[in-house]
């Protein structure tokens, strides 16, 4: 009876409606570009209730058909799914042969099926950025989510180091250190970058903080690096003139790592600067038994200018017996041995260079000078010059990033304007 009751009102309520619109039938105006459609609002609402039924007839038959199990069946999705990954593999292989409008058609096709998955848009924001320098839609889209702006940052790293583009890296960096403050990478290159600014204080803040963080630099790396940069301090202090300050930075240095040469060169000229010839000496036989060079060669034959011939041939003899086994012992030795005419000292000296397998130019050039002090025999020592043409170089300092020779050591290359890359080289 209720149901009976519902069917009447539901009837009555048709026909008055029906009835209203009959009698206020209004209008309706579609335009579109040149065409124009009128109908009645009543004929409007009959439209929609045949769109209506056809729908509902539509999705009742695909039922009936299970045509919706067929969408969602496993195996058609996995299928679908192996066709994205794919196209994926084939895209990454196409952007590693420097394909990159392929890369970009075969990334699209695997994002119709993948979706905007991250190793999708990470394949086609590497592609677009190296097929175009327009805005990269795909990269704004990556750092939009937490866990894919990570790579994106690094994206730009990357790019920034590449261009030596230091002020830029090292706010990348820092704004990657809020979020991974324990990274090994980005600790050791906070480093690196404050270094190549200049900014020396900032590298020492900075190098502790790595070496807090276990694996991020060697032992033996942070006290290299320690001593490179209380060195870089050092100069800072001798140009300001706090020479006080500028010796117990290289000190510290030096305890960091004995064998820093530069450090002790610096110390020995300060020291000279201040009349204390005995300090730099002291400076100079201790890096010399460690890691001679000839700048400190040098230093060692000059130090005492007032010294006879044979005065410095004595105590450079003395210096040399503490350390034999390095060329610079050898050609030091050498040298003063010529000028003081101890002949038999300077071929013994230079015979040892040669059969140790370090003879360099410098080893046939002393022998010249020799056979021409000692006997002038012109012939002798051409034959030696010869030689010297066709030998290895000597030892010199050398940047291992842009094979550079510069005459002095720094911190950072002033070719290439890298960290920490120059060495004394030794054949």
């Amino acid at each position: 009876m209720t149901r009976l009751t519902g069917y009447i009102l539901l009837s009555l309520t048709i026909a008055l409606v029906a009835s209203w619109f009959a009698s206020n039938p209004g209008q309706v105006l579609i335009v579109w570009q040149e065409w124009e459609v009128r109908l009645s609002v009543a004929i409007l609402i009959f439209l929609l209730i045949i769109y209506t039924v056809f729908l509902w007839l539509s999705v009742w038959i695909m039922r009936k058909l299970n045509i919706f199990t067929y969408f969602s069946n496993p195996r058609r999705l996995a299928a679908r799914r192996a066709r994205g990954e794919k196209n994926l593999d084939r895209a990454w292989s196409a952007y590693a042969l420097e394909d990159y409008k392929e890369s970009i058609k075969l990334g699209l096709r695997a994002r119709s099926i993948l979706g905007d998955s991250g190793d999708v848009l990470r394949l086609l924001a590497s592609a677009t950025r190296n097929q175009s320098k327009d805005k990269n839609l795909y990269l704004d889209q990556l750092k939009s989510s937490l866990v894919s702006a990570p790579w994106v940052l690094s994206q730009e790293l990357d790019n920034s180091l590449k261009q030596k583009a230091w002020p830029a890296a090292m706010l990348l960096v820092q704004d990657m250190l809020k979020s991974h403050p324990k990274n090994k990478f980005l600790l050791k290159l906070n480093v690196s970058l404050s270094a190549q600014l200049g900014n020396w204080q900032e590298a020492k803040v900075s190098l502790r903080k790595a070496m807090r963080e276990k694996g991020a630099i060697k032992p033996t790396e942070q006290k290299h690096l320690s001593a490179v940069i209380n060195y870089s301090l050092a100069l800072e202090e001798k140009a300001a003139g706090n020479k006080n300050e500028c010796i117990d930075l290289l000190k510290s240095a030096l305890k960091s790592s004995p064998s820093f040469a530069p450090a002790a060169q610096l110390g020995a000229r300060i020291y000279i600067d201040q009349g204390d010839k005995k300090s730099a000496e002291k400076f100079l036989i201790n890096i010399w038994k460690k890691n001679p060079n000839s700048e400190i060669g040098d230093l060692l034959k000059n130090l005492f200018p007032s010294e006879s011939k044979g005065e410095r041939f004595r105590r450079l003899k003395t210096v040399s017996k503490s350390e034999p086994t390095f060329s610079e012992t050898y050609h030091l030795l050498a040298e003063i041995a010529i000028l003081a005419e101890q002949w038999p000292d300077a071929q013994s000296a230079l015979e040892k260079v040669i059969d140790s397998g370090q003879a360099s130019k410098k080893t046939y050039q002393t022998l010249a000078l020799l056979e021409r002090k000692q006997k002038s025999d012109k012939q002798a020592s051409d034959k030696f010059l010869e030689r010297s043409e066709i030998v290895p170089s000597d030892n010199h300092w050398f940047c291992s990033s842009c094979q550079n020779s510069p005459m002095h050591y720094t911190a950072v290359c002033q070719k290439c304007d890298t960290f920490d890359k120059i060495s004394w080289f030794r054949l």
